[in-house]
């Protein structure tokens, strides 16, 4: 009986010590400073390079399948991935420190 009464005692005392060291705590949190921007400069665009060589800049735009999505405000685009010369395309956004990649492509290629 001796072991379960040590141990009832050490289970009331418990909650006791939560407490304390949760006020304790308490006063010396702070919460996060607010997180800065990552960027604060206006992101470089993703350069397309078509087959014909002409090139179209764009902000917002979604691979999906073999289709290049372009979202302007007024306008959504489609762009067949055929259209595009992709190495040049992946060449030209390297320089200029842009990840252009299309999903399920070869590297190799």
């Amino acid at each position: 009986m001796g072991l379960a009464n040590e141990m009832n005692q050490q289970s009331l005392a418990e909650p006791q010590m939560r407490q304390q060291g949760n006020q304790d705590s308490y006063g010396r949190y702070a919460p996060p400073a607010p997180r800065e921007p990552e960027r604060t400069e206006a992101a470089v665009p993703t350069v397309l390079i078509f087959r014909d060589q002409h090139q179209q800049e764009v902000e917002n735009y979604a691979i999906v399948g073999q289709t290049v999505w372009l979202f302007a405000p007024q306008h959504t685009q489609k762009i067949p991935l055929t259209e595009l010369d992709l190495s040049a395309t992946t060449k030209a956004n390297d320089d200029r420190g842009v990840d252009f990649r299309v999903p399920g492509a070869n590297e190799g290629q």
